[in-house]
């Protein structure tokens, strides 16, 4: 599913989706973005893209992605707070308030919102965000895993490459939506200025675990309105032995 509906707004943004269930039991991944056909909200709040991908260990998994995504996305809409930043943030602790009320459920959430040429992000847990630009695809967020903790001690001389490697705790998330304390959150502290040409991706890492960093960038580039199909279609082509859900979202800035 796509939406290549050319947005009239200070940015000019064209989104576009695509979303499979991998080779899983159900689809535990969520996306939404806000109201793109009305342009008082958007001057209001922007353009925002919100995806959140349940974690799969837990039984609520698919629940808390939806409420996760809900959540954040109403709150981030109705608040009256008029700096981006403190929205996001304020957005996120509703969410994993709403998460937590979940019995055994837990989320990760990026969110971006674009707004008069420029970029804000909000992330939680190992979802990202890329920007594309110049025929360059650059990861904009920090994971919240324990593998960039064993990443660290490598280079403090703690450990050793191989014993982070390793480490049976490495995919182990170390913030999310549903954590008792929501401490961990990477956010963007200034505004990032775009450009026209610029693209800006949301993937689960049912994406970006099958795909590399040089695949996505190609299919963007070659790629035409089909861009976020042609990319699920690639990394299920992959094969990979209990291939997870996968969902991208993709805007153009025209």
């Amino acid at each position: 599913m796509k939406n290549t509906e050319r947005i009239k707004s200070p940015t000019m943004v064209t989104p576009y989706n695509a979303q499979h269930i991998g080779n899983r039991e159900e689809q535990q991944d969520y996306f939404a973005y806000s109201n793109i056909f009305d342009r008082e909200e958007q001057k209001r709040i922007g353009i925002v893209a919100v995806l959140a991908d349940g974690m799969g260990g837990m039984a609520n998994g698919r629940r808390a992605s939806h409420t996760a995504t809900d959540a954040f996305l109403q709150s981030y809409t109705n608040s009256e707070i008029t700096n981006i930043n403190d929205r996001l943030i304020y957005a996120a602790h509703r969410a994993n308030e709403a998460v937590k009320t979940l019995k055994d459920a837990g989320s990760t959430l990026i969110a971006v919102v674009i707004k008069n040429w420029k970029l804000y992000w909000l992330s939680i847990g190992d979802s990202r965000i890329y920007l594309y630009r110049n025929r360059k695809l650059r990861r904009l967020n920090k994971e919240h895993n324990y593998e960039a903790v064993l990443s660290e001690m490598v280079l403090n001389g703690e450990i050793t490459v191989e014993e982070a490697i390793n480490n049976p705790h490495r995919s182990a998330l170390t913030s999310y939506l549903g954590i008792e304390s929501l401490e961990e959150i990477d956010i963007n502290v200034n505004e990032y200025p775009l450009f026209a040409g610029d693209s800006i991706m949301l993937c689960s890492d049912g994406l970006y675990k099958s795909l590399g960093d040089t695949e996505i960038a190609d299919i963007i580039m070659e790629a035409d309105d089909d861009v976020c199909d042609v990319m699920v279609a690639r990394a299920l082509a992959k094969r990979i032995a209990n291939q997870d859900n996968i969902t991208v979202m993709l805007m153009d800035i025209d």
